[in-house]
């Protein structure tokens, strides 16, 4: 909601905490913090949808998408391939989780196909993620539209967790829409919890996010996204943080249609350039696909928020039309 100067990390790094941040597997980066206790709970306001708008001159649509093991297997199925870039193409941001492949050319390879018939996406990737003792490794990533976004490398950074308190840490990214005035700027927290661990974990997760909204500051803009692996009802400390919202409460995210794993949460009293409308992409009908072929693709579907592409500003609000978020 606020403005925020869009400078690299490393300049707020030199103001504030002394070091470097990036992409770096080393790099210095905010700890855990204690696991806040605040009381009240979780609720939703979105208007859910199962069909994605389309993206407007004056929205952006930022998604999630647990891509589930994205390696050598689908890089060699042109069919799979061909519906992860029609899906990558609705977003103006997407946070992918599940990059398995050791392969650094898999997710360029992808985002090479995206850009196929003269698009400008682009991507930061963080670096192979987990634990030695599981010799389980994952990469986060966001890939966004260079025509619409800005963002970069240098304004990303993967949260430290000297404990280990945490299967795969998570990866933050800063954004900014190139909305000519009062362009909308915001901080995604890319997450995959461990399914066996994810009581501890979403309680961690409510300190990570205090941490990295005060690391933040002034920006007030930062969003949780990521798959989750619970129902908001479950969601533990994190659901008590003060008007912090799931924008998919009670609608399935995976493709068997019986779990809500995946989620966008906001700050409901800071975010007010969310326009109310949020869902999932239902791929068996994008893709007129019975189950199994939905399951070629992935086992969790795409999440979807709209915002409007400007900061809001008291005074000026912003609503959703039928053509999307218009600003009134």
């Amino acid at each position: 909601m606020r403005s925020l100067p869009f400078y690299p990390l490393m300049v707020l790094l030199l103001i504030g905490l002394g070091g470097y941040l990036g992409c770096d597997p080393n790099s210095v980066v905010p700890p855990l913090d204690q696991v806040v206790n605040d009381s009240q709970v979780v609720d939703s306001t979105s208007n859910y949808a199962a069909t994605i708008p389309e993206r407007t001159s004056t929205t952006v649509l930022i998604g999630s998408f647990n891509i589930q093991r994205l390696g050598p297997t689908k890089l060699s199925n042109p069919e799979v391939m061909e519906r992860l870039v029609a899906v990558i193409r609705r977003f103006d941001v997407i946070a992918l989780q599940e990059i398995t492949s050791v392969d650094q050319r898999t997710l360029p390879t992808l985002v090479d196909l995206v850009n196929r018939t003269g698009q400008n996406y682009t991507y930061t990737i963080s670096p192979r993620i987990g634990r030695e003792a599981t010799r389980y490794f994952e990469q986060y990533a966001f890939v966004y539209d260079a025509n619409r976004i800005a963002g970069g490398p240098d304004f990303c950074y993967v949260v430290q967790d000297p404990q280990d308190t945490l299967h795969r840490e998570p990866f933050v990214g800063r954004f900014r829409t190139l909305y000519p005035n009062r362009p909308f700027s915001f901080t995604l927290i890319n997450m995959h919890t461990d399914p066996g661990e994810v009581e501890e974990e979403l309680d961690v997760l409510a300190a990570v996010y205090k941490n990295v909204r005060e690391f933040e500051y002034p920006e007030d803009d930062v969003l949780l996204v990521g798959d989750l692996n619970a129902d908001p009802k479950k969601f533990g400390a994190l659901a008590r943080i003060p008007d912090f919202i799931p924008l998919i409460n009670g609608i399935p995210t995976n493709t068997r249609k019986n779990n809500t794993l995946d989620n966008i949460v906001i700050d409901r009293q800071l975010t007010k350039e969310f326009t109310g409308r949020a869902g999932t992409i239902d791929m068996e009908q994008m893709f007129q696909l019975d189950r199994a072929g939905v399951e070629d693709i992935s086992d969790h579907l795409p999440v979807w928020g709209e915002f409007t592409a400007a900061e809001f500003t008291p005074g000026i609000t912003a609503t959703a039309g039928a053509e999307g978020g218009v600003l009134r």
